[in-house]
């Protein structure tokens, strides 16, 4: 089943912190102090934000890490994508270094059409999640519309 790594989730924690105190240079430390998490596991996502350019890293006393981007316009998709790396639900949409499908039996697998629409669904609802909506704990209006649509017709 989809699930998000521990990692991933400590990173979404640092990333919003980091949202929170824009322009501002943080320890990890503090964030790890902040969340009750392990230094260790803090240091390495946020290595990893910084590695995939989603924070910035700022060397020697005083040092630590900041988000200067605008929050607008990075998505819970793009922060997934940065810790998790590229990732499918099914296999039948990954491909390999090459490009090629990883999927031996693609071309004639009879739910591939309708995995393909999920599998873009869901990935197009995380992209629809703004890393400012993340830190304001607001949903995106087509996530209210569609709940309310729901609640409507129970």
């Amino acid at each position: 089943m989809l699930k998000i790594s521990r990692l991933t989730d400590y990173g979404l924690l640092a990333t919003v912190y980091l949202a929170r105190k824009a322009g501002e240079v943080v320890a990890a430390r503090e964030i790890a102090t902040f969340y009750h998490l392990p230094l260790p596991m803090i240091t390495k996502v946020l290595k990893t934000l910084h590695a995939g350019g989603i924070v910035q890293s700022y060397r020697g006393a005083g040092g630590g890490y900041s988000f200067d981007g605008d929050a607008d316009i990075v998505t819970l998709g793009q922060i997934i994508e940065t810790l998790e790396g590229p990732w499918n639900l099914v296999e039948c949409e990954s491909v390999d270094e090459s490009g090629h499908a990883v999927c031996s039996i693609r071309v004639a697998c009879p739910s591939r059409r309708f995995m393909f629409g999920i599998n873009r669904a869901i990935k197009g609802a995380f992209e629809q999640v703004t890393l400012a909506e993340l830190t304001q704990g607001t949903m995106p209006f087509a996530a209210i519309k569609k709940q309310e649509l729901v609640q409507q017709h129970v």
